[in-house]
């Protein structure tokens, strides 16, 4: 498994020789599902056949906070790990553009000139079919051929890739539509590996653990928020996985403030408040509702953990 180093990008100085010279894909490869997974192979060809490294330039933050700040949470993953992921794929360096009102004021030969050309000096640039960039997305993946190649840069424009028959591409906001929807399955299909949540542990009031299911509390952050209910999940956690299950909801029955993810890892018993968590969301089982005390509570978690048990072994 590699790791890709992460180069902050400056807008005003170009790059070290050493960071020059490489084949980039460029997005804001949110959740770097099965369609980035293409591109990024595709640039992976082109760098091999080059002899340069691969390399992949994206947004921070993403475009959407930047232009509209008071929009609720859709993130698929969080920077670290977008950052992971792409190492995952053979991503060597990972450039970071800060997004912000100068960037965004870039029109489309100013960005390919000064910010592609002049300051990372790359020598190859991939993107998808349908990418815009420059000043109110006005530079299309056409204009980016021409004008790439006006500056030395070799361009490849990747086609939308999709399941064998289907029609619809692969796309963050089809993931996002179907954690949404309380579809984990199809969101796997989408990112090619189930979505998931990183978190770390909070201590919250327990009351788990007096109903003989003990949970790990996480937050979801920047996140975009799931369907909320019960899922059959499998927990990472320092190096070993777990198969649990988890409801992410409010807590209706206790009074709950804010949403949580709750996680109850079946057969463990360690103390892990403040330790790090990976859940991955694997089947959806049931909406969240409200019980008739905490009894009818106790039985519903039961059950729910049997079922859970079932689907993670089917």
């Amino acid at each position: 498994m590699s790791e890709a180093t992460v180069i902050h990008a400056p807008m005003d100085c170009p790059l070290e020789d050493i960071f020059r010279g490489t084949v980039a894909v460029m997005g804001n490869l949110d959740g770097v599902h099965r369609g980035h997974q293409a591109l990024i192979g595709e640039a992976r060809k082109m760098a091999e056949i080059m002899s340069k490294p691969l390399a992949a330039i994206t947004f921070e933050p993403h475009p959407r906070y930047a232009f509209r700040p008071e929009t609720e949470n859709f993130l698929l993953t969080t920077l670290n790990k977008k950052i992971e992921l792409l190492g995952h794929q053979g991503v060597e360096t990972v450039f970071l553009l800060p997004f912000n009102r100068r960037l965004s004021m870039l029109d489309p030969a100013e960005f390919v000139e000064d910010i592609l050309g002049n300051i990372l000096g790359l020598s190859g640039i991939a993107v998808g079919a349908d990418f815009q960039f420059g000043r109110k997305r006005s530079g299309t993946a056409q204009m980016l051929d021409e004008l790439a190649r006006k500056a030395g840069i070799e361009p490849m424009i990747v086609k939308p890739v999709a399941d064998k028959g289907a029609v619809e591409k692969f796309s963050s906001t089809d993931a996002r539509d179907a954690i949404k929807e309380g579809r984990p399955q199809d969101t796997a299909r989408i990112l090619g590996r189930p979505w998931s949540v990183t978190g770390i542990v909070e201590k919250g009031k327990q009351l788990g653990r007096t109903l003989d299911f003990p949970t790990a509390n996480i937050r979801l952050g920047d996140l975009i928020e799931p369907a909320k209910g019960v899922y059959a999940v499998k927990v990472n956690l320092n190096g070993e996985t777990h198969n649990g299950v988890a409801n992410f909801g409010s807590r209706p029955t206790v009074d709950g403030e804010g949403v949580l993810l709750e996680v109850y890892i079946f057969d463990f018993n360690g103390n892990i408040y403040g330790e790090t968590l990976e859940v991955e969301l694997h089947h959806f089982i049931r909406p969240e509702q409200k019980f008739d005390g905490l009894d009818a509570l106790k039985a519903q978690i039961s059950e729910d953990s049997a079922t859970a048990r079932r689907l993670l072994t089917q």
